[in-house]
């Protein structure tokens, strides 16, 4: 059973490359459970109540950890946006309810317009993609009955209220340090994608070229959730310094002969395939392996091969504070 979990796990960490979904996961079990907790005192406890007090937030809590979201007031007002889309549908569809088939065609082409309507102003074409499971979600109010009463279609959107203020002032008590692991996945993938091509280019004298941009955009997106840490000028500067080294990489391509006199580029790829389990698993890099960078880093035959090896070595002490400083 364990071995199965574990399996499990694995992949869905191996999917989940950047760390988005696993805390869009832990999020929302923690909301999911606030709310559990407050609903007990609900005096009048209903199913249908429990639905609109629950699920919307937990589900806007969810629509806030998706990947193109990058800092945290990006996340805050994603969360926002997502309930109030919802208690519009939700109000509509409950009024609309109360007539024929043609009513709810009429308010779903309405309510699709605006929403379509309201996405399409500058600030708000990020959350378009919002529009799909909010009309779902919204949709969903007419399996749950009270067809048509104006007063169950007000005590619905209360309930939505109230729990997304109590779900959005928990959410502001995560410790922001959970999502700096978003950071160091995406640095990780960086340093993944160069050593790939590396390996390409050292051990299997391929001609192919790996060397994209998305992972570079990527990392420097992600330092939005850093705004607010102790180290923000360190993250900064790692991040500029693993740009520097990227592309310093990608150079050494152009003329292969030169950069690998002495096996230059094959002591760089030995050196970050070693170190790539460290940051993987977001530890700091050991002595001995900086002691590595310090000797390469005078004892290489080319200027360009040097000042790499110089970068390498800042990017480890940077790296290295940073994974002290987010234990």
């Amino acid at each position: 059973m364990n071995s199965f979990l574990s399996a499990g796990y694995t992949q869905f960490k191996n999917y989940d490359a950047y760390g988005n979904g696993r805390i869009s996961v832990i999020v929302s079990l923690y909301i999911y459970i606030i709310l559990s907790c407050f609903n007990i005192y609900n005096l009048n406890f209903s199913l249908n109540q429990t639905f609109f007090f629950v699920i919307p937030a937990v589900l806007a809590i969810g629509a806030a950890h998706l990947n193109n979201i990058n800092s945290f007031q990006q996340r805050n007002s994603t969360f926002i946006v997502f309930m109030v889309f919802t208690a519009c549908g939700v109000f509509g569809f409950t009024i609309a309810e109360k007539y024929n088939t043609y009513a709810l065609l009429v308010f779903s082409f309405a309510l699709y317009f605006a929403l379509m309507t309201v996405t399409s102003f500058t600030g708000f074409t990020q959350y378009r993609g919002l529009i799909p499971p909010v009309f779902v979600l919204s949709f969903l109010t007419i399996l749950v009955g009270g067809a048509g009463q104006f007063y169950v279609a007000v005590n619905r959107c209360i309930s939505m209220a109230v729990a997304g203020i109590i779900a959005y002032l928990s959410l502001q008590l995560i410790p922001a340090k959970y999502y700096h692991q978003i950071w160091f996945n995406s640095a990780n993938m960086v340093l993944k994608r160069i050593i790939d091509q590396l390996e390409l280019i050292v051990i299997n004298k391929s001609g192919n070229v790996i060397f994209h941009g998305d992972c570079v955009i990527r990392m420097n997106n992600s330092l939005g959730f850093t705004k607010v840490a102790k180290h923000e000028k360190d993250f900064q500067h790692c991040t500029t310094k693993i740009n520097q080294f990227y592309f310093g990489i990608a150079l050494t391509y152009s003329n292969y002969a030169k950069y690998n006199q002495n096996g230059c580029l094959s002591n760089l790829f030995s050196w970050l395939k070693t170190a790539y389990p460290i940051f993987k698993e977001h530890n700091s890099i050991p002595a001995d392996l900086i002691e590595q960078i310090v000797r390469n880093q005078y004892t290489a035959p080319n200027s360009d091969i040097r000042n790499l090896w110089q970068i390498l070595h800042e990017i480890s002490q940077l790296w290295n504070s940073l994974c002290i400083s987010n234990r």
